[in-house]
């Protein structure tokens, strides 16, 4: 801006501010109207003479520089005001130009700082994008960070706090703090990955509603799918761990039975809960943890909803022998015969006997019947000459590659589902092989009605036993075969007969019958009427 108009209208006009990276030009001829148009405008650059009437260039800018400091200001000034002007740029961040003040010169200026601004704003744009994902990946940030501590991996001091600190979680080394496991049970179990993401956010919303008041709560997802609850008292006090312990012990029980009925009535599910033993953070993040685990396991056997405690521990005592599991006829001779009924029969029987434990650890048991049972199908599936993922919905393959069950109820809905696919996929190949079967059949008769086509010569060329085939052909296409090479023959010969002069014993050689005598009767039968009383019909 400047007093004199014609300055003024001459550089909003002349210059190309748009090759310059410059939108919108704006003119003002007073430091007044420069603000109103600030106030009103997204503006980035300003363009002042050092001397304007009733307000001057450096007051002008000055004023710029306290309430929109983001816009970078040129200065022009004459040389007389040179030592003004730069002492006023020592202070603010603009630059200036000497007048007269040529086109290449403002070009040049502008263009410099419409790259300041620009370098500015992909500095910001890349700090906000950068944040925006801190913040979109937060939850998944925090769950990994507790399962490395889970897993023992330990930090230094600093990089612990720092680590927290992004993290915006509230806690420090030294920390009293307690671990929380559920274990979700019954439809939870059945649900995919997705759904199951779902119901565990939303049980942790549920936990945090009930619990934030007293507790801080960190929350993961640990590689034996529970939900893992690092859980840290609010307003700690200092009159020792036992006393502690012992108070807010009560409250996680209160806490725990509330939270279960909550799942129950909103989700529609059950789930177990576990509360581990007190310890510091994070020192004895992972051996509270380990313990916990342990705890949870030798209750595999039971998805009724459990809620336990570190104290609830049972000792660990003999192991024994699951004998349903190896008593003949083992699971592995059932699926080579394709007895795929006895199979799931047995399959059950054997996880009867694990729920009627009475409570004992079955952990140990779990392991056992799962390398068994993922052994038996893996084998079966690649005798076959299939893949495993040929055969298995992802459901299923997972288990495969990393054992995903919780409970026992679990493993046996995975080994049903297993054992379904195994069969689905054999009653489709036989299926495809019976069709098959068919077909060569039909084909053979089509082209040798004039031959001998008898159950045992029919069997014979497809190299089957005529039992087998007869039964094979009449399940797939619901006609014995000695029925449709009778229809096809009589079909042939009063084809023949409708549309050709072929004398009927011809005819009879033609479908397979050198008796001619015997071919009529055959004939007559099929249709009621003799070859030529047909013919005769059939002309009329």
């Amino acid at each position: 801006m400047d007093d004199e108009r014609s300055v003024v209208e001459t550089l909003a006009e002349t210059i190309p501010w748009k090759a310059c990276g410059i939108g919108t030009v704006h003119e003002a001829l007073s430091g007044r109207v420069a603000l109103e148009i600030l106030e009103n405008n997204a503006i980035d650059i300003v363009i002042t003479d050092i001397r304007m009437p009733g307000m001057s260039g450096i007051e002008l800018i000055t004023m710029i520089q306290s309430k929109w400091p983001h816009v970078k200001s040129i200065l022009l000034s004459g040389y007389a005001d040179f030592e003004y002007a730069k002492q006023a740029i020592s202070q603010q961040t603009f630059d200036y130009l000497l007048k007269p003040v040529s086109d290449e010169d403002l070009i040049d200026c502008v263009q410099r700082v419409v790259d300041q601004i620009k370098i500015k704003w992909e500095e910001i744009a890349s700090y906000q994008k950068a944040l925006y994902t801190l913040n979109e990946n937060l939850p998944l940030l925090r769950s990994n960070t507790l399962n490395e501590l889970l897993r023992g991996k330990t930090f230094t001091t600093e990089a612990l706090a720092d680590k927290l600190k992004l993290l915006e979680l509230p806690l420090c080394a030294g920390d009293d703090m307690c671990l929380m496991l559920i274990r979700m049970e019954e439809r939870f179990a059945d649900m995919p990955d997705q759904d199951i993401a779902l119901m565990e956010y939303a049980i942790c919303n549920i936990v945090n509603e009930i619990m934030q008041n007293d507790f801080h709560i960190w929350s993961a997802r640990d590689t034996h799918d529970y939900l893992v609850l690092l859980v840290a008292p609010r307003n700690a006090n200092h009159t020792g761990m036992q006393v502690m312990s012992e108070m807010y012990k009560t409250h996680l029980e209160r806490y725990a039975d509330h939270i279960q009925t909550n799942v129950l009535n909103y989700l529609k599910g059950t789930i177990s809960i576990l509360v581990g033993s007190w310890g510091k953070f994070p020192f004895q993040t992972q051996s509270i943890y380990e313990q916990a685990v342990m705890s949870m396991r030798r209750k595999m056997g039971h998805g009724q909803g459990l809620f336990l405690t570190a104290s609830d521990e049972v000792k660990s005592g003999t192991v024994h022998t699951l004998w349903s599991l190896y008593e003949p006829p083992t699971l592995l001779s059932l699926l080579e015969a394709g007895r795929y009924n006895d199979v799931e029969s047995k399959i059950r029987n054997i996880f009867s006997d694990i729920h009627s434990s009475d409570g004992k650890d079955v952990s140990e048991q779990l392991i056992e019947v799962y390398h068994v049972l993922a052994g038996a199908f893996a084998y079966i599936i690649h005798k076959s000459g299939k893949q495993l993922s040929m055969l298995l919905h992802q459901d299923s393959l997972k288990y495969f590659l990393v054992p995903s069950y919780s409970t026992a109820s679990q493993l046996m809905e995975w080994a049903i589902r297993t054992l379904n696919s195994i069969r689905d996929d054999n009653d489709q190949e036989l299926m495809d092989n019976h069709s098959a079967i068919v077909h060569a059949v039909q084909l053979y008769i089509d082209s040798h009605l004039a031959k001998d086509l008898s159950l045992p010569a029919i069997a014979d060329h497809v190299h089957l036993h005529p039992v087998y085939l007869s039964k094979v052909y009449k399940t797939k296409t619901g006609e014995a075969l000695t029925e449709y090479v009778y229809r096809l023959r009589m079909e042939k010969a009063a084809f023949l007969l409708r549309t050709t002069t072929t004398k009927v014993f011809e005819i009879a050689e033609i479908v397979g019958y050198n008796n001619t005598a015997y071919f009529i009767r055959v004939f007559k039968k099929y249709y009621d009427a003799t070859p030529q009383e047909y013919r005769d019909q059939a002309q009329l």
